[in-house]
């Protein structure tokens, strides 16, 4: 599920009309916002174009809004901020920050992950053009981006903006010059993640590998298997490809992308 948190220095009125007006512009779509006329901390923008039918009945993909009870913490956002590689001020971002306005995405999980992504994005780039926070904190990928790097990349599609898809790096530190790093981004619409355990390789290499491999996925869909390789860093090599447990939290099954030897960490060969 995407989640975004919406931080501000200040208490203000947010103008939900201009927000419903501006996200159908984005979406090119009529969206309904039932409590518009009178806006609660729960405010759900319902997208109509997109039903989806259960037994029960029907009902439309929804993108809500949801107004915090208190401010944010550091403790709060401990793995953003250890994550945010974007923005090295995100710890400053969250500390300035006196209210918290989420928003997410329900009733959409049957939906193609192409669609769940414009949708959210088309109503969270209204809530941020018409409300002007002072920070974004991508929960569904744990890091903080400032509105300025969201808005800029606008003009692109929503998994190429910052935000959607982050790649983290750690180091492990019982077993010294072994890394990990992983996506988070992809199993929150659907697609499964991708990790890398590996030593010995530069992380901005793998960083790229992963990163265009995720991008490769959600263009072409789940078409990678057990089994099967993807090209490696250097020419004519070839990583091997596996369906396993994630190493790290939060758990989830993903594709484990293994550099073969010398470079595989962790007992792998």
């Amino acid at each position: 599920m995407q989640i975004v948190e919406l931080l501000y220095r200040n208490e203000s009125q947010c103008n939900y009309r201009h927000v419903l007006e501006r996200a159908q512009q984005i979406l090119k779509d009529e969206l309904e916002c039932p409590q518009l006329e009178a806006p609660d901390k729960i405010l759900m923008f319902l997208h109509k174009a997109h039903v989806i039918k259960y037994k029960e009945g029907e009902i439309p993909a929804q993108t809500v809004v949801m107004e915090a009870d208190r401010a944010p913490t550091i403790q709060d956002h401990e793995k953003e901020i250890q994550q945010s590689w974007r923005c090295p001020e995100a710890s400053e971002l969250v500390q300035q920050a006196k209210v918290v306005k989420m928003v997410t995405e329900m009733m959409a999980r049957s939906l193609a992950p192409a669609i769940r992504l414009e949708l959210f994005h088309g109503v969270l780039q209204a809530m941020i053009e018409v409300t002007q926070p002072t920070a974004l904190v991508f929960k569904h990928t744990q890091q903080v981006i400032t509105p300025a790097q969201y808005l800029e990349a606008c003009s692109r599609e929503p998994l190429a903006r910052p935000g959607s898809i982050n790649i983290r790096f750690f180091n492990i530190s019982n077993s010294p010059g072994d890394m990990i790093m992983d996506t988070l981004g992809l199993d929150a619409i659907g697609l499964h993640d991708l990790q890398c355990h590996y030593r010995e390789l530069d992380p901005n290499d793998v960083s790229y590998l992963l990163y265009n491999t995720a991008h490769y996925i959600f263009e072409k869909g789940p078409v990678i298997e057990s089994g099967q390789t993807v090209e490696g860093i250097k020419p004519n090599t070839k990583w091997k490809c596996q369906f396993e447990e994630s190493m790290l939290e939060p758990k989830r099954e993903l594709l484990d992308i293994n550099p073969g030897p010398p470079f595989a960490a962790g007992g792998r060969k």
